[in-house]
């Protein structure tokens, strides 16, 4: 059965997963945005029979799912619009700018009996799926702790990751995925502890979070040491380390295509894990099989974990300094 989506967004996300949707077996049959002509040139470069206002595209009833592919400040707006029209709705990484609105999202899909989930394609990816897999048969021992960073220097002038006002910083665009790694391998922390700084690389106070260094702690003592930034080149790569071992999510962990698994007295083996498509695939897929089951929700990316997640995003930003340490340089 072939079904039928809607995206609001044209922006570089919507390029990303447009072509993934067919792979996964979708008909991407409308797209909306806020500049029509833009919308038309999208529409056409993808192969996408009509480009809409969003109005238009939240009044079609002939879609099986709408796809919000926007940035974060905007995602509360159109999620609770989409929903109120009776869509169901997949909404991109980070959910919302905050737990509160999560929490309004999730209560409005539930109250409605809707599908609602978060874009988290890393949940789905084959190399997180089979780290899961080799750590429940016991190949690296009990997990203590997970390692992952996510930064880039971003360069210099006005850029949506710098600006407030529209949920600008590290933590709501990069700190999600190490989060959520944190989340899949242990749930969700029993403490939170950050810093970091809103510091820019020119050493002015641009507002929001330009780096960020994470240790979060768990009941039975594990802990998870995470850093974003978009002011220095971080590593991209993640380690779950065990008593029995380390596995490896190699290159950047949240689309890693291949793990190097270290079991204690064993030489490494390293397990290639190809991508399908630009990645977004199987998430897509399972989103039909999880529509065509009549579920509200997936197991694998749950309303329950993005929860989680947000709740920890917001304790990371109540832990962070108030006050912004002074820059020593430019650099």
């Amino acid at each position: 059965m072939t079904r039928r989506a809607g995206m609001i967004g044209t922006g570089w996300m919507g390029e990303a997963i447009a072509a993934d949707f067919r792979l996964a077996g979708w008909d991407l049959v409308a797209v909306a945005g806020r500049d029509a002509a833009r919308t038309a040139h999208f529409a056409s470069e993808h192969g996408i029979a009509r480009a809409v206002g969003v109005d238009e595209l939240l009044r079609m009833d002939d879609l099986d799912l709408v796809y919000i592919a926007t940035t974060h400040d905007s995602h509360l707006a159109l999620a609770k619009a989409a929903l109120e029209h009776g869509h169901a709705v997949l909404v991109e990484k980070a959910f919302t700018v905050d737990a509160a609105e999560a929490e309004e999202l999730v209560s409005l899909a539930r109250e409605r009996g809707l599908f609602l989930m978060e874009a988290m394609w890393m949940r789905f990816t084959p190399a997180l799926r089979t780290t899961q897999s080799l750590i429940a048969d016991g190949a690296i021992g009990d997990p203590r702790t997970v390692l992952a960073s996510f930064g880039f220097a971003l360069p210099p002038g006005p850029h949506r990751l710098r600006d407030k006002a529209r949920g600008g910083g590290s933590l709501l665009d990069q700190g999600v995925y190490p989060l959520a790694l944190a989340d899949v391998v242990f749930g969700e922390p029993s403490t939170v502890n950050a810093t970091g700084s809103q510091i820019d690389a020119d050493g002015t106070d641009v507002g929001v979070d330009t780096e960020l260094g994470m240790l979060l702690g768990y009941p039975g003592g594990q802990q998870a040491v995470l850093a974003t930034s978009i002011r220095a080149d971080l590593p991209f790569d993640a380690s779950i380390g065990g008593y029995g071992g380390r596995i490896d999510l190699e290159g950047a962990f949240w689309g890693s295509e291949s793990i190097l698994v270290r079991r204690a007295g064993a030489e490494p083996e390293r397990i290639e894990l190809p991508h399908e498509g630009r990645g977004y695939t199987p998430m897509l897929r399972a989103t039909a099989e999880a529509l065509e089951d009549g579920l509200t929700e997936h197991p694998l990316c749950d309303l329950a974990a993005t929860l989680r997640v947000m709740r920890t995003a917001d304790l990371v930003r109540a832990a962070l300094p108030r006050t912004a340490p002074m820059a020593s340089s430019g650099a």
